[in-house]
């Protein structure tokens, strides 16, 4: 079985909002709420997964920012 994660998406009908979601068997993200398609949310907050943050050395699997929450620099990928 296939699954699927899914990072800012919203509901084109009623509004509903993920900023993180996981789907299997799936391959559309579909609303809690209304079961509608959902679709890439243009204002929806940033995520980054597998990173690295070179001026802290920090490592990080998932984070809700395209910045390090430790020290605000900028990442890379996994060294």
């Amino acid at each position: 079985m296939k699954a699927s994660t899914f990072f800012g998406y919203k509901c084109p009908r009623c509004n509903s909002k993920v900023t993180v979601g996981l789907s299997v068997g799936v391959e559309t993200m579909e609303c809690p709420s209304c079961h509608t398609p959902m679709v890439p949310d243009e204002q929806g907050q940033a995520s980054a997964g597998n990173v690295y943050c070179p001026r802290c050395k920090a490592a990080f699997g998932l984070v809700l920012s395209d910045r390090c929450p430790n020290c605000g620099g900028p990442f890379s990928k996994m060294p």
